[in-house]
């Protein structure tokens, strides 16, 4: 398909804690052209990181009218703007207007890294089955963030779920004290990548040298399950779909056999177990989240 085709396409940004990455795209699932790992991490201002994301969606080539932006969060949606996030300099940064003025014909939405990706795994899982009405996303990385598409919308309220942050009943002897600034042993302070790295005593970057026979990977599995069956039943889903580097790693398949397991035992036949997974569109879940929030903005159209 040439980029001088004289149509329009829409353009995804997933923007993350250390890079961005873009994708043009026709219909939601199918990219035509993406690139990744654009930088956007300090000593780069947020201008300059959005200078390079604009740069390298104007290299594609391809004439564009919409653009969908998954980014992490917080974000004030209600503003198009970063929250009060850690990452240095980003906090309250105003991303749909600097994304607008790059291109002031598109239409520019923005939804959070989790809401954008359940949206896009909730059309795969319609696809299958048309009974599928709720689906939540979590993504485990470097924070624990989660998404929740439930009877055709993404939820939102105030500003959006923040369900890593849910105080996790703790494994009888575990006194790790979690790595969350803000509540310590939080779902995120448990079992983010952080965690779990000074958890075995390595560094983030080297999770895959522990072994799978490593007893830290039992205390996961729990506070993972639990994470599950607290957004199972809160938000009565249909699936729940677990993202993120730690365990959608070749060679971790297993983890998630143990997952589902333990988290039967928790809901104990109370609930319907929903559908534990890792994302359809794998490492591409972001960005086919983000395209879609592009080919779909009125779904995630927020008022004020």
């Amino acid at each position: 398909m040439s980029a001088n085709d004289g149509k329009k396409y829409a353009c995804g940004i997933e923007l993350g804690g250390q890079t961005a990455s873009i994708a043009i795209c026709e219909k939601v699932g199918e990219i035509i052209y993406k690139k990744k790992g654009i930088k956007t991490c300090e000593p780069m201002t947020p201008d300059e990181a959005v200078a390079n994301i604009v740069a390298a969606i104007k290299e594609s080539g391809y004439a564009i009218d919409r653009i969908g932006i998954a980014s992490f969060g917080p974000l004030d949606l209600y503003k198009g703007s970063i929250g009060n996030t850690p990452k240095p300099n980003w906090g309250f940064y105003p991303l749909v207007k600097k994304i607008q003025e790059a291109f002031p014909d598109c239409k520019v939405s923005m939804e959070t890294d989790v809401n954008a990706p359940a949206y896009s795994e909730y059309l795969h899982l319609k696809e299958q089955d048309k009974s599928i009405r709720s689906v939540g996303y979590v993504t485990i990385g470097t924070g624990v963030g989660v998404g929740v598409f439930c009877d055709g919308k993404p939820l939102h309220g105030r500003m959006h779920p923040e369900c890593g942050h849910i105080m996790a009943a703790r494994v009888k002897g575990d006194t790790f004290e979690g790595t969350c600034p803000f509540h310590g042993a939080c779902f995120e302070g448990l079992i983010s990548a952080q965690a779990l790295a000074k958890r075995y005593g390595c560094q983030q970057g080297e999770l895959q040298i522990i072994p799978d026979s490593d007893p830290v990977w039992d205390i996961y599995i729990e506070y993972v399950a639990q994470l599950t069956v607290t957004m199972s039943y809160v938000y009565s889903l249909d699936a729940f779909i677990i993202g993120g580097g730690i365990i959608t790693a070749k060679g971790r398949e297993w983890i998630f056999d143990k997952i589902l397991a333990r988290s039967q035992q928790l809901i104990n036949n109370y609930i319907h177990t929903p559908i534990i997974s890792k994302p359809f569109h794998g490492a591409d879940a972001g960005l086919v989240g983000a395209c879609a929030v592009a080919i779909n903005p009125d779904v995630f159209a927020v008022e004020e």
